[in-house]
């Protein structure tokens, strides 16, 4: 028992040790003043060197924000050098880490504010991404070609449905929220009651590459729903002809942060690019949108 409890000693004093490491690595970083591409190397090292920021993003998530905030800066501010030269330092396995410690961090940002809003601690207007998202919004209505919707489906809507909260205050219609996350299910439903929109948005369980989506008239894809292909092999499947199809996707130094969608030769076989918001530049948003239409 004495042994034990010396084991669980000593586990926590490295694991205390290796925190206020990760800490000191953290605030060197975001203090440094290197170019895009030496930032983004040491944040690779950073991950690399502590994966549990990603694996454990919630519990580690004083942690992963700055680092985030960071690159998010970093790619903000980059310049046209900078475009020009990404990708000649980074592999494949690089970009996907710093994938899916954004997605990570997005998810714990989420859940960490749906818990404060239920709470009564915060309100929606003082979530960090609101302004964003609804800018994200706004582009994406503009480019819909039919002005009667009846209803609406968000692919992936994840534990704070904001994007499915605006796509309802634009267009003024019922929207459903998709996810195959339980707890994410879970923590949307128990926020849509706390904010009363019960009937007006409904967060389903479910898989998106198998849902039955002839119902809706307008469809977003959340940029973190994957696999995309299969999600466009069944809209194409199961969606009305006319159902407008709006696919997030990110593209130059943005793919830093979210991984593009891939527009294969086989989903233009099934779908039209019919227009395109595109985000570059200085801008602080992240992510870009194309309309689809059906082929056949």
């Amino acid at each position: 028992m004495h042994l034990d409890l010396l084991k669980m000693k000593d586990d926590l004093d490295e694991r205390v040790g290796s925190i206020r490491d990760v800490e000191k690595m953290i605030d060197a970083l975001v203090r440094c003043t290197s170019s895009f591409h030496e930032s983004v190397g040491k944040a690779v090292q950073v991950l690399r060197e502590y994966p549990i920021l990603v694996s454990d993003a919630r519990d580690h998530f004083h942690l992963l924000d700055p680092l985030v905030e960071y690159l998010e800066s970093k790619v903000f501010l980059a310049n046209d050098v900078d475009q020009l030269l990404f990708g000649l330092g980074y592999g494949r396995d690089e970009v996907e880490l710093l994938n899916n410690a954004y997605c990570a961090w997005e998810t714990a940002l989420e859940q960490i504010f749906v818990e404060r809003l239920c709470a009564g601690t915060s309100s929606l207007n003082d979530y960090r991404l609101n302004n964003r998202f609804q800018r994200l919004l706004k582009r994406e209505i503009s480019m819909l070609r039919h002005r009667t919707h009846r209803r609406a489906l968000f692919i992936g809507s994840g534990p704070f449905p904001i994007s499915a909260m605006w796509l309802h205050r634009y267009l003024g219609i019922a929207v459903d929220g998709l996810d195959l996350s339980m707890d994410a299910v879970e923590r949307s439903r128990g926020l849509i009651a706390k904010l009363d929109l019960k009937g007006v948005i409904n967060v389903i369980h479910g898989d998106s590459p198998h849902y039955d989506v002839s119902a809706y008239d307008v469809i977003i894809i959340a940029l973190l729903a994957k696999p995309k292909k299969l999600i466009l092999d069944n809209i194409h499947a199961s969606a009305k002809p006319d159902c407008e199809v709006i696919c997030r996707t990110s593209s130059g130094l943005r793919s830093v942060l979210y991984e593009p969608t891939h527009i294969s030769p086989d989903i233009l076989h099934k779908f039209t690019i019919s227009d395109a918001r595109v985000i570059s530049g200085t801008a602080d948003d992240t992510i870009s949108s194309l309309l689809l239409n059906r082929i056949g």
